[in-house]
């Protein structure tokens, strides 16, 4: 078996897992937004950039309910393999005082190969989470997996999950174990050669002390290859 059927078994099975696992209790219908910019500091560099940007809306999409900012450098280690090293500023927005987290976040991403006509591609990234509410490190690894596959010259079918896992437990709410899950469907739109707009629906899965929760959000991202 090759490496590109493995993971494609890998993907699939973390698809079923997280729609097949013990009923969640009912969470919120959410909007999510995104921009996202990164690539070679000019043509052919090993140096890469990096931003992502974030504004989601909890309460049936009408309250502003989490920012992100999170900027990172990367350096081309084969021809669509990179190692990154970044830093975020998180916010939460809540009825009170608003809650600030800190993080530095390394990553690899790398394709996978071909798989059911469409490209797989991975991505997994650690983190080390600093809350201004509490003075333990989280740590935490995040597992990213996209499939794309162009179905006319400007649109492709798109399917990704990423699996969130704590692997310690902190004084402001960190788990340690299953976190989240996140499962993406839907499509792209390559509105140029450099920029595309992918838009679809989200299934999050949010691990709790008691039962887990499921949000179902709608997901509009924008993304500019530099």
């Amino acid at each position: 078996m090759g490496r590109a059927q493995f993971c494609a078994r890998i993907f699939i099975l973390s698809l079923i897992a997280a729609l097949a696992a013990s009923p969640a209790r009912a969470g919120d219908s959410q909007g999510w937004s995104a921009v996202a910019i990164s690539g070679p500091i000019k043509p052919n560099a090993r140096l890469l950039l990096w931003f992502d940007g974030h504004a989601r809306f909890r309460d049936d999409s009408s309250e502003l309910g989490t920012t992100i900012a999170r900027p990172g450098i990367g350096w081309r280690v084969g021809e669509n393999s990179a190692l990154w090293l970044g830093y975020g500023r998180i916010t939460s927005h809540l009825d009170g005082p608003n809650i600030g987290e800190n993080r530095i976040w390394q990553q690899a991403t790398f394709p996978l190969g071909t798989v059911f006509g469409g490209a797989l591609s991975n991505r997994t990234r650690f983190e080390q989470r600093f809350r201004e509410d509490g003075a333990d490190t989280g740590f935490r690894l995040r597992q990213f997996l996209r499939w794309a596959r162009p179905l006319t010259e400007t649109i492709s079918a798109v399917a990704w999950n990423e699996l969130f896992l704590g692997l310690n437990a902190t004084d402001w709410g960190q788990r340690d174990g299953f976190d989240q899950n996140r499962l993406f469907a839907g499509g792209a739109w390559h509105i140029k050669n450099k920029l595309r707009l992918e838009m679809g629906y989200l299934n999050n899965r949010l691990g709790r002390a008691g039962d887990d929760q499921t949000n179902h959000n709608i997901s509009l991202s924008l993304f500019l290859s530099l």
